[in-house]
């Protein structure tokens, strides 16, 4: 007797299906999850983003503290930041290196996204130069804004100290908030007044904080101390008048400082102020963060370094050094020492400036410089004009002109992406070596002349050879002219 016959298959029903595919979706779910923990249990993460960290912040650090110099740091860092890619891949690759077989390196997004903007930064760097100071100008910020006026209503007073000084006095002015006015006494005290300013909500507090902002002077030998008490609530303005032979070193956190009249050495030390230096027989040197400087009838060698805004230094006896940022116009006149300026940006050097410089955004302008002169710069049109001796001129994305006087000295130009023009006395004596890449040459003297491809060349002797005028222009002209009677380019 046969089997019975087995039922027919039905489909499952739609319940079913739907659990079964409920459960395939758990069971993918869970294969996921496992494998997602099995890779984090052998991952290892990076140490380049805690380092990144601890390096910002001790560079943010030592940039508050002033040890380190905001400008150059940002210069340095636009050249250089090409090294932070090399250092971390290096650092990734060693890290990958140790833990072979047994563990990966894991990176987070935020490690990435830091690295990314730090190459922006570099990249912004190396090609700009932000005067933050400009900016908050642009916003009506800055010096508009006393933040002192926070803390109560304006009160004020003045007192009048005199104090005698040793005759061979050095005297040493600390203001932390207000302005320093220096002149020349008639006697041999020093005499200053205080013009003090305190805010406060309430009069009797007012006239408690009156009262004891003194300063405190002190002496040490032939080392005389004024110092003012510091408070973002107070501002003391100080005037002194003091014999004229005494030395002074002063040092102002928030103020203007004026000197004038000084037969010996000057010191200033501003942090947030302008600086304006007239009649200062000795040795003049100036350290400066903030504001505008001027200086004028200065005896003595004279030296600034820092951040400044706008430069006016004219009537120096002595040498001339100014090393620094300098974000807004610089104007030079009759420097009769040695000359020279350096920025991040601009170099230039001269043995006697008898007429003047102007340096200002995308132009320099010299004239009547006797040599050897030195110009390097890069996105700047240069002009010298009426230049005696020996000229050295370095530039990028710019012109160059140069009009020089008899005797004709050496010159050696070099430009890229520039043209380069040069004006010399017609009955000059020199010798000529010029080279220019995808650019002509003109030249009102004869010289032998070549081109080939996008190289043009000149060279050969004028008025029987004499000094080398080395010029090269790349992505520019060159030109070569006669200087006439008329000529006062």
């Amino acid at each position: 007797m046969g089997m019975p016959p087995e039922p027919p298959q039905y489909p499952p029903s739609r319940a079913q299906m739907k659990a079964q595919r409920a459960q395939w979706k758990m069971q993918m779910r869970m294969q996921r999850a496992a494998y997602r923990a099995s890779i984090r249990g052998t991952a290892h993460r990076s140490i380049l983003g805690p380092l990144f960290l601890i390096a910002i912040g001790v560079l943010a650090l030592l940039m508050t503290l002033h040890r380190i110099n905001v400008d150059y740091f940002w210069h340095w860092y636009g050249q250089w930041w090409p090294l932070l890619l090399i250092g971390a891949g290096i650092l990734l690759a060693l890290e990958s290196l140790t833990l072979a077989g047994r563990s990966r390196v894991r990176l987070g997004g935020g490690v990435v996204f830091l690295v990314l903007l730090l190459a922006i930064v570099g990249m912004i760097a190396a090609h700009n130069h932000v005067n933050w100071q400009s900016v908050g100008d642009q916003l009506q910020l800055g010096d508009d804004v006393d933040l002192a006026e926070m803390f109560g209503n304006k009160h004020q007073a003045k007192e009048q100290i005199d104090h005698a000084l040793p005759a061979d006095a050095t005297v040493v002015i600390q203001n932390a908030h207000g302005d320093v006015v220096l002149t020349a006494g008639s006697d041999d005290q020093m005499h200053m007044t205080v013009d003090k300013t305190v805010y406060s909500s309430s009069d009797r507090e007012a006239q408690r904080e009156l009262d004891a902002l003194e300063p405190l002077i002190t002496s040490a030998g032939n080392i005389v101390t004024v110092h003012m008490p510091s408070n973002d609530s107070h501002v003391a303005d100080l005037t002194i008048a003091m014999p004229a032979a005494a030395a002074v070193q002063v040092r102002v956190d928030r103020g203007d400082v004026t000197i004038s009249g000084r037969k010996a050495a000057v010191s200033v030390n501003s942090n947030h102020g302008d600086v304006e230096l007239t009649s200062i027989a000795g040795a003049t040197q100036v350290a400066m963060h903030q504001g505008d400087f001027s200086g004028h009838g200065l005896q003595g060698n004279f030296d600034i370094s820092g951040r400044m805004n706008d430069v006016t230094l004219s009537q120096v006896a002595g040498s001339s050094t100014l090393t620094g940022d300098f974000f807004g116009d610089v104007h030079l006149d009759h420097l009769l020492g040695p000359v020279h300026l350096h920025s991040s940006r601009t170099e230039i050097q001269a043995a006697r400036l008898e007429g003047s410089v102007s340096l200002s955004d995308g132009d320099l302008t010299m004239d009547n410089a006797v040599g050897p002169v030195l110009v390097s710069t890069r996105a700047m049109d240069i002009a010298l004009k009426h230049i005696q001796g020996e000229v050295r001129v370095k530039n990028s994305d710019g012109s160059i002109a140069v009009n020089a006087v008899d005797p004709v000295a050496a010159m050696d130009i070099e430009n890229r992406n520039g043209s380069v023009d040069v004006t010399v006395p017609e009955d000059a004596k020199f010798t000529v070596q010029g080279v220019a890449v995808d650019g002509e040459i003109n030249s009102d003297f004869k010289l032998t002349q070549n081109k080939a491809n996008d190289r043009s060349t000149a060279f050969g002797s004028v008025g029987g050879g004499g000094v080398l005028l080395h010029i090269v222009a790349e992505k520019g002209d060159i030109s070569l002219r006669k200087a006439s009677a008329d000529t006062d380019d």
